[in-house]
């Protein structure tokens, strides 16, 4: 008897100890996204649960900023390339019907390549982003006519031509294209279209009710509208969203992309794993924690849940977040044009550092083409120019430096980058074309 009044008072403690650990978790994040409330540098839904159960949510700023109607915890956001683990998901459920095999050929679904090259290209290498295709995004006749693009097989019949950047299996690439062609495969194998899949797979076992692909001028209530950040800081709606895709687009709010998130936990998305999706206008997160929590952030403008997603973890891991901080690219604008460009070069990595951010060649790529919307097209070069030094094994940091250059009008620099993006990736489909333009 003694035993058992022992074993439940440790059970008792240990539950107890769990509650107030919780309880801190949530007072410190209640904190952190007032801090960002206060400094209006935050737009869209937070979300945290632990094990399933909803710990915190709270919705800020504006669904609409030119018109100030407010979001609320029930907004619609579009999520981007989290839609990928959506695609990712339905190959796993026809691969489990025995409608496919991860080791499957290409060209046993889709005539995209040549026979020869279909069959080097495994679905697993599509998943993993090794079978050497590129984006779609940065394809000339999908920018000039976005809106044209319906249906999966539009995508495809431009990826067709697009062509491969390095051998199936030989390297990894991430891969917008790529996901489209599995969304190919999931109409081929299932004899349906994508959306109904995703309809009858995903949101309708899943009760997502308020799940949707929105495509230009389509609306549902209370979506929000994307919106962009000046360097001033003014938010403006953004008139346009890329058409939805099997790689990115998918439309939801925070609590039915929690339903999904413990459906993909049961069939092998591991904790520890983070889901990223982004455009210039939108930004989420999808995070699952060592610890049984689950972070859900949906914003509307910036990449602020990438940002808020790094103070969080840290909370959620017991660490001291980092404060607050403005948007990396409003902040280096800010820095430069205080000290000047030399200045912001000395300093760059040490601010990156103060925010816990990873050394990569994606944080001046953002910045550059943020300048280069912002018509500020000579400081964009210098920032491509200076990733370019700092990345020089990266063909893409040429590739936005030849855009800025062609953009401006000065077509040989464009020439002479577009030319060293082809001597790093001899198949680059869009460096081939746009030296075609260019008269080469």
């Amino acid at each position: 008897m003694k035993k058992l009044k022992y074993f439940t008072f440790i059970l008792i403690m240990l539950s107890i100890s769990t509650q107030l650990a919780q309880d801190e978790v949530t007072a410190k994040l209640e904190s952190l996204m007032q801090e960002y409330n206060n400094m209006g540098i935050f737009s869209g839904v937070v979300l945290l649960a632990k094990d399933g159960n909803q710990l915190y949510k709270q919705a800020f700023g504006y669904a609409d900023w030119e018109n100030k109607n407010s979001n609320n915890t029930s907004t619609l956001f579009n999520i981007a390339s989290i839609t990928k683990l959506f695609t990712r998901s339905m190959i796993m459920q026809l691969k489990d019907e025995g409608k496919l095999s991860l080791d499957d050929p290409l060209s046993k679904y889709i005539a995209l390549y040549p026979e020869e090259t279909g069959n080097k290209i495994t679905i697993q290498m599509l998943i993993d982003m090794k079978a050497g295709l590129g984006d779609y995004l940065n394809n000339p006749k999908f920018n000039r006519t976005p809106d044209n693009f319906k249906s999966v097989n539009d995508f495809l019949e431009i990826i067709k031509d697009e062509p491969l950047l390095f051998e199936p299996g030989t390297s990894q690439r991430y891969s917008n294209s790529g996901y489209v062609v599995l969304g190919g495969i999931i109409e081929k194998a299932s004899g349906k279209s994508y959306e109904e899949n995703l309809k009858e797979r995903i949101f309708e076992p899943l009760n997502m009710k308020d799940s949707y692909f929105l495509r230009n001028g389509e609306n549902v209530t209370n979506s929000a509208i994307g919106a962009m950040l000046k360097f001033s800081g003014e938010k403006v709606n953004a008139k346009f969203h890329a058409a939805p895709s099997p790689a990115g687009g998918i439309f939801t709010n925070a609590d039915d992309l929690l339903k999904f998130s413990q459906y993909v936990r049961q069939i092998g998305f591991r904790e520890g794993n983070i889901a990223a999706g982004g455009t210039p206008a939108w930004n989420s997160i999808l995070g699952h924690y060592n610890n049984g929590y689950t972070l859900i952030i949906l914003s509307n403008f910036g990449k602020m849940a990438e940002e808020v997603e790094l103070r969080v973890s840290a909370i959620i891991n017991g660490k001291t977040a980092s404060k607050p901080d403005l948007p990396g690219a409003m902040k280096y604008y800010k820095v430069i044009k205080k000290n000047g460009i030399a200045y912001f070069k000395e300093h760059f990595k040490e601010m990156l550092e103060q925010n816990d951010l990873k050394f990569n060649d994606m944080h001046l790529n953002f910045f550059g083409y943020e300048l280069m919307e912002s018509g500020e097209i000579d400081l964009a070069i210098e920032v491509f120019k200076y990733n370019s030094e700092l990345f020089p094994g990266i063909a893409n940091v040429y590739d936005s430096l030849a855009e800025a250059y062609a953009k401006k009008g000065d077509k040989e620099l464009a020439k002479v980058n577009y030319k060293k993006v082809l001597e790093m990736e001899p198949g680059n489909g869009n460096a081939k074309k746009m030296l075609e333009e260019l008269g080469e």
